[in-house]
């Protein structure tokens, strides 16, 4: 199911964003994206910086938090990053999205502090992550992929699932969009 990573060894780092979004729009711009067949995957194209849609920064880039003396004082600055692994990946995150039934998808939800229920999709056995959020009755958005790797604990993930699966979450009763 899954495609080759996007080769991105010969990509110079100034052409590194323009390469990866031409891969974004052939996805979710330029094509309409499904889920279920019935599920719009909205790119939120009226929300942009640099010209890219804002999702698109969350697929390819990871925050980081800088440390930075002004002063004698020491800030902690968020910046975003390129991150590798995510954006070699970026082509995954349609297949997943329409093949969401296939049995390397781990598909749960799961309520978030900030109290949104969202769906992750996980390809498991490749260590990658989609999560989306419902907008309406029709239609959801990205709000990031990711690669699980030593910042994202695989175990929390495990457990995500297996207490969705299991029903230990009452707020998550009736939440499935299909």
């Amino acid at each position: 199911m899954f495609s080759e990573i996007i080769d991105l060894d010969d990509i110079e780092i100034t052409e590194l964003f323009d390469v990866l979004y031409d891969y974004f729009c052939e996805d979710f711009v330029d094509n309409k994206t499904y889920l279920n067949s019935n599920i719009y995957i909205n790119p939120k194209s009226y929300k942009k910086d640099d010209g890219k849609e804002l999702v698109f920064w969350h697929l390819t880039t990871r925050e980081t938090k800088i440390q930075k003396k002004v002063g004698n004082r020491w800030i902690v600055e968020k910046e975003r990053l390129p991150d590798y692994r995510r954006s070699e990946r970026l082509v995954w995150i349609k297949k997943i999205i329409e093949n969401h039934t296939h049995t390397k998808i781990k598909l749960f939800y799961y309520k978030e502090q900030t109290n949104l229920v969202r769906l992750y999709l996980w390809a498991f056995d490749e260590d990658f992550i989609v999560i989306l959020e419902k907008l309406g009755k029709s239609s959801s958005y990205l709000v990031t992929s990711f690669y699980v790797d030593k910042n994202y604990n695989r175990d929390t993930y495990h457990k995500r699932y297996d207490d969705y699966i299991n029903k230990k979450d009452k707020d998550l009763e009736n939440c499935e969009w299909f």
